[in-house]
């Protein structure tokens, strides 16, 4: 049994995230296999209970919370510096002397064997560590959302920031990734980007999970022509893609379906509903539950059109059982099989021809869901994915001793 700490930009529990989701799945995982001290950065909308929780997982608990994190100086001051320094912003946004004087006295005390990152902008705490060897986990290929978000911005100054911020992550992912051990990603497309961008890192690919016994297929009944998509709408990507279904797509399918609904679950800021779809959608906001909601809608849609990654909404929908239409990009990372258990569309006309099809066909509409269902429990199990990153820890272990 090794001695690993583990390190995260906030705190895994209660699971209202992807990142969140992710994170705490195979940390879960690991605590059981090996000695596991905790540190952690907390933001101000983390929930403090969740340290009593990962006390009953972990070996020690740390929590500091990010530096400023509402302050309008601190902010501007990264941003600026961001912009005209080669370390990024989201690389400042995450750097603490708390955490760093925490890791030099955890380093200088105890003898660790691993240092897992759980996000890119942490390994700027590498140069900290000495000899001990570190791991790298990476959720998205940073600087490509970075560069998406470059490509599909609406003003001249947010195409130039992000395209700025864009090539210095480039950079900053390129050097971290070449020192790590090892870096996982969500996908092999991601894997086969970082291995462009950084030649001499050694990816691997420890894809995301679903645990199959939480989400199984309800027992509701499906709502007749419903719709469902789950996701907070302050992240970027799903706010983008729900802006590009609500203007483009749904108009299409109430032309064919006019009863046609759609829920959407989620904190819902800064989106407004256009006038002419307005009947048609309902706003749940946060729920702590959705699985009735997802189990009684008849598609589930993911129109995202920027991002990277595997999203895990996406995964939690298959083990649920439902028939899917998503963009290529929204299913990114999953081996989904286009008419066997996915409809793929990357337009409008496309998008909304692929939900007329499954509201329209329930054999085809159940078919699909049976197919996501299966390939779930086969290959996406969040116990299954842990043991490829046990493995690799092993390994790195193993070789460095």
């Amino acid at each position: 049994m090794a001695k690993i700490l583990f390190i995260t930009t906030r705190l895994p529990y209660p699971t209202n995230e992807g990142h969140q989701i992710r994170t705490y799945n195979l940390l879960k995982r690991i605590c059981p296999s090996h000695q596991v001290h905790y540190l952690s950065l907390q933001r101000n909308d983390d929930d403090p209970s969740a340290v009593q929780h990962l006390e009953g997982m972990c070996q020690s608990v740390q929590v500091f919370p990010i530096p400023n994190e509402h302050s309008k100086i601190r902010f501007a001051k990264d941003l600026l510096q961001g912009f005209f320094t080669k370390t990024p912003f989201v690389v400042r946004k995450y750097f603490s002397q708390e955490l760093a004087r925490a890791i030099e006295e955890k380093l200088a005390t105890e003898q660790f064997d691993l240092v897992h990152f759980d996000m890119l902008p942490l390994a700027q705490y590498g140069k900290l560590l000495g000899n001990v060897p570190y791991v790298l986990n990476n959720h998205n290929v940073e600087s490509l959302l970075l560069k998406r978000r470059a490509e599909n911005a609406d003003s001249l100054p947010e195409k130039i920031f992000f395209s700025n911020q864009g090539k210095s992550l480039h950079r900053f992912e390129a050097d971290v990734c070449a020192r790590a051990k090892e870096t996982f990603v969500c996908s092999q497309i991601d894997a086969d980007i970082l291995q462009e961008l950084s030649p001499a890192a050694k990816i691997s690919v420890v894809e995301n999970g679903v645990d199959t016994q939480f989400f199984s297929p309800g027992k509701q009944e499906q709502i007749e022509n419903s719709l469902v998509f789950v996701g907070g709408m302050g992240w970027f990507p799903n706010k983008d893609g729900m802006i590009f279904f609500m203007d483009e797509v749904m108009p299409k399918i109430l032309a064919k379906i006019p009863d046609a609904k759609l829920t959407l679950v989620g904190k819902s800021t800064g989106v407004q509903i256009p006038q002419d779809v307005k009947d048609n959608i309902t706003v749940t906001g946060f729920v702590d539950d959705f699985r009735p909601i997802v189990a009684s809608a008849a598609v589930y849609i993911l129109p995202i059109r920027v991002g990277s990654g595997t999203r895990l909404k996406l995964l939690e929908a298959m083990a649920m059982g439902k028939a899917i239409v998503s963009t290529s990009v929204g299913a990114e990372g999953v081996n989904l099989n286009a008419d066997e258990n996915i409809i793929y569309a990357d337009d409008a006309s496309a998008f909304a021809r692929g939900i007329i099809a499954l509201l329209t066909d329930s054999e085809k509409n159940n078919r699909f869901g049976h197919s996501a269902r299966e390939l779930a429990t086969s290959k996406y199990d969040w116990d299954i994915i842990a043991n490829k990153l046990l493995s690799s820890y092993n390994t790195i272990i193993t070789t460095n001793t």
